[in-house]
């Protein structure tokens, strides 16, 4: 995808949602917070954690959740085919490392993902949903394909969603944000490293709680099994990671 396409579809995805909210028949406000282990060394605990606003809706076609937007093409009980945007929180910055060589490397930058998702559900075998997304900021130029299976149960109030998934990343994705370059192996004296494509399996719970009609709260967690090409590169702190969230929204 060209850099010139790439940028008409985040632009026309972010657009349209914001154009379409006043249209929406409801929708909900609130905050989330995360955190998760360390993934980079010597990186204080602290600079993982996140904590944004979260908006939450559909206007017919356009939605908004979390730190996506997208535009479903097909939307029916079962299925659902969209274009979407997301943020990809995932950095390096590297005066927050202890460590003398890994401050000698250049830094990662979140991006905003773009690109294509279909689902389908059924009550009984859940939910399955592919996504295939391509970095538009050219930061990365790389591919991030997540796969995902879950199964909803509904426990009066409470609602707990369990899943099952792996992303698949491609060489460009995992050069940029795991790799060391000739220029960086000579500052820091950290051996250069070239990881390939790799495939990242991931066990995740979710769970939401209705206190009144208007308010809720939800909170979550994932653990992550990190590939060879990731955990074996000379940045990375260990070979899984561990990552909760937390929040709270209220519905008009």
């Amino acid at each position: 995808m060209t850099n010139s396409i790439k940028s008409v579809v985040s632009v026309a995805i972010l657009a349209g949602v914001f154009l379409q909210a006043a249209q929406a028949d409801d929708f909900s406000l609130g905050l989330t917070t995360g955190w998760s282990s360390k993934l980079y060394k010597q990186v204080d605990e602290n600079k993982n954690n996140l904590i944004f606003p979260n908006v939450d809706y559909e206007a017919g076609p356009f939605w908004f959740h979390g730190l996506s937007a997208g535009y479903d093409f097909l939307h029916t009980p079962s299925d659902r085919i969209a274009i979407l945007g997301y943020y990809l929180p995932l950095s390096f910055k590297a005066t927050d490392s202890h460590s003398r060589a890994m401050r000698q490397l250049n830094n990662r930058y979140s991006t905003l993902m773009t690109g294509i998702s279909y689902s389908h559900e059924s009550p009984e075998m859940g939910k399955f949903e592919t996504t295939l997304t391509t970095d538009s900021l050219d930061t990365s130029n790389g591919l991030y394909w997540n796969n995902a299976w879950s199964y909803p149960v509904q426990l009066g109030l409470l609602s707990i969603e369990p899943s099952l998934g792996f992303n698949w990343n491609d060489r460009k994705f995992n050069r940029y944000y795991y790799g060391i370059n000739n220029k960086e192996s000579a500052r820091s004296g950290l051996k250069k490293y070239t990881p390939g494509e790799s495939i990242t399996p991931y066990v995740e719970l979710n769970m939401n709680y209705m206190l009144t009609d208007s308010w809720n709260i939800y909170g979550g967690s994932r653990y992550t099994i990190l590939p060879d090409d990731v955990k074996n590169s000379p940045m990375v702190e260990k070979d899984s990671l561990l990552s909760f969230w937390a929040g709270f929204s209220y519905t008009f």
